[in-house]
């Protein structure tokens, strides 16, 4: 697999001065109209990762099936991208942008709303199932995860929510068929997630399927049981992380997991379905996920721009979000001033911020 082929050539001395180009086709999504291949698209969250532990060695190309993308593919090493899409010969190189969020979508959460949270111990979906029964008045939840969710279900019992525990594995069919045909779901939150960071010389087979199983066979799971069982889903939201855009070093396991999210979110759209996938930055508030960091990967985050979201922040964020009735945002603090600075300290600057 990629992973394997990319060690490989990083680990081979005879390749040290030059450049490895994956090719994928139909991998990554470009336009709305795009039909992304949901097989392929996990490497390019892998591969970001690799790219920032080893500038300049990897180079990233997506094509569609017109021949002019093909005979195109000499010419896009020239253009100086680490990343590029080629659609009918034309080049592509992914940027982030503002987005500016009207409210085009119904109401995904109102009190008569069934709501399943899975991964429900975690510390952001804490957050929202409060928030959903505070803010919104959601007066049914349903919280799926490994480890009875009991002090959150008390608390939003207290709040005056009918809350069901499930204690069970996301990807285990069994147990999300008893969930969907017995509480009439009408959104699904999927926030579960394991970390288990390595760099891409490191990564081994077992740690990257230990960390794509809650994320990626679980929102399949529950896109593919949804569909068949509760199609008219009023909302369909994947916790994924900005690192499946950004990249990031020791993250390849956890940007591949959610590059699949972000292009399932895509995926439901061209099929008329809802879904919405947040690549969250960071969060003010410590999780099981970003309880390891250190003084040192905080320092490096803020020199790169991104400060945490408060609390209160990343709810308004969740909820703009889910209003837009986009199918991929990044909801992040970035300092553009940070930014600034390093490109006037002469500092790369992500391209994907230029």
């Amino acid at each position: 697999g990629a992973l394997g082929l990319v060690q490989g050539w990083l680990a081979d001395e005879r390749f040290t001065d030059s450049r490895l180009v994956l090719l994928t086709r139909n991998a990554v999504v470009t336009s709305p109209e795009d039909t992304p291949n949901l097989e392929h698209t996990s490497i390019w969250g892998l591969i970001r990762s690799a790219q920032s532990e080893h500038p300049d060695r990897i180079v990233l190309i997506d094509t569609d099936d017109h021949d002019k993308s093909t005979h195109a593919i000499p010419r896009a090493l020239s253009t100086g991208e680490s990343q590029i899409a080629i659609r009918a010969g034309e080049f592509l190189a992914p940027r982030l942008t503002r987005a500016t969020l009207a409210k085009t979508a119904a109401p995904a959460f109102r009190p008569d709303s069934t709501v399943l949270i899975t991964g429900a111990t975690g510390t952001l979906a804490a957050h929202i199932a409060h928030h959903l029964a505070t803010h919104h008045q959601v007066q049914n939840l349903v919280l799926l995860s490994r480890r009875p969710a009991d002090t959150l279900a008390t608390t939003l019992t207290n709040l005056g929510a009918n809350t069901t525990i499930v204690t069970g594995d996301v990807t285990d069919p069994d147990t999300l068929t008893h969930v969907l045909t017995h509480h009439p779901v009408t959104a699904v939150i999927h926030t579960a997630a394991i970390l288990d960071d390595a760099t891409i010389d490191n990564l081994t087979p077992h740690a990257l399927d230990t960390v794509l199983n809650p994320k990626l066979d679980g929102a399949l799971l529950l896109h593919q049981l949804t569909t068949q069982l509760t199609p008219d889903l009023d909302a369909f939201v994947l916790f994924s992380s900005a690192a499946a855009t950004f990249g990031g070093p020791g993250q390849g396991a956890y940007a591949a997991a959610n590059t699949f999210l972000d292009t399932l979110a895509h995926h439901r759209h061209t099929q008329g379905q809802p879904a919405t996938s947040l690549g969250w930055g960071l969060w003010e508030d410590r999780s099981t996920m970003t309880g390891n960091l250190t003084h040192t990967d905080l320092h490096r985050m803020t020199r790169h721009g991104v400060s945490g979201l408060s609390a209160a922040e990343g709810l308004a964020l969740f909820d703009a979000a889910c209003e837009s009735g986009e199918a991929h945002l990044l909801p992040i603090r970035l300092d553009v001033r940070a930014l600034r600075r390093r490109a006037d300290d002469g500092e790369p600057v992500p391209a994907l911020l230029r």
